[in-house]
């Protein structure tokens, strides 16, 4: 139950991007907020990890690649993709392949099948999200397409992300020193990003506020509390948990920035809520290093 409420307290953070966004300069392109994310992000979490534990099995450098790969990815498409279709559109289409994607990617990669009460608790939660998504309309059909195949790009990236992380944790790895070295290889990855982007509006009060929100909260705070869960549950298990990221977006841009919300909403955010608190009561499965894919 911990585990799985610490996802869920890592999706409440993640809610909070894009109203940080919706707060920040407007002249910030999306790739240079994703990069400074990343690289910022990085930065504290190898503060956190100082002195953690790197593992007592060795895990395969395909797994480190691929979990960073996979994170930088996402900053790529998911930013892109909001900004091309819209904050709902893009975040419910990244977040709503998610649970699907990481079910199809960590049985193909460790075989490992999803249990039946995700399947009833995914399908609730979608229908959740749909239902909020349509409360709040939808981007222009002309931009939107583009937007969703980055959405579903993102999506893709964070199951690869999901599963290569666990197979980290699994490993014997403190969550601490994972994260640190999964984003920071996603970091140096995108760094040289900074280099060409404009990247005058970090200077600002709002630009410099706006990035380190976004560096501290739902990066470094957000992704150890769900690596911390991630030890004790299934990657699409996790993925479906963090289906509250959208309720909990929801509910930052009704209260700050002043989005109309109707019954419909409350609605699906009900729903949501509900597919949620099924998967949160099911036990949680801890997996021995070294039991999945050969090693874990």
């Amino acid at each position: 139950m911990r585990a799985r409420l610490m996802i869920l307290f890592s999706a409440t953070c993640f809610g909070t991007t894009g109203t940080a966004a919706a707060l920040g300069p407007y002249e910030a392109e999306s790739l240079a907020v994703g990069t400074s994310r990343i690289v910022i992000g990085a930065l504290l979490l190898h503060m956190f990890a100082i002195g953690k534990s790197a593992g007592v099995s060795p895990v395969r450098l395909r797994a480190w690649l691929w979990a960073g790969a996979g994170m930088a990815s996402y900053q790529l498409t998911f930013f892109a993709a909001v900004h091309l279709s819209g904050v709902t559109v893009g975040t419910v289409v990244a977040l709503g392949s998610a649970p699907a994607l990481t079910g199809a990617i960590d049985w193909l990669w460790s075989g490992t099948k999803p249990r039946g009460r995700w399947w009833i608790a995914t399908v609730c939660a979608l229908i959740g999200v749909i239902i909020l998504t349509s409360s709040k309309g939808s981007a222009s059909q002309a931009t939107s397409l583009w937007g969703i195949l980055l959405a579903l790009g993102a999506g893709a990236s964070y199951a690869i992300f999901a599963v290569c992380s666990k197979e980290i944790l699994a490993s014997g790895a403190s969550f601490q020193f994972a994260m640190a070295r999964v984003f920071g290889i996603g970091a140096i990855m995108l760094a040289p990003l900074l280099f060409i982007l404009p990247m005058e509006w970090i200077t600002t009060p709002k630009g410099a506020a706006m990035a380190l929100w976004l560096g501290a909260v739902p990066t470094a705070i957000a992704y150890l509390a769900y690596a911390y869960g991630l030890k004790s549950v299934q990657p699409n298990e996790a993925a479906t948990l963090t289906l509250a990221e959208p309720v909990t977006a929801t509910l930052f841009g009704v209260l700050l920035l002043n989005e109309r919300s109707s019954l419909t909403t409350w609605v699906g955010v009900a729903i949501v809520a509900l597919g949620l608190l099924l998967l949160a009561m099911q036990r949680s499965t801890n997996v021995r290093p070294g039991a999945r894919n050969g090693i874990a």
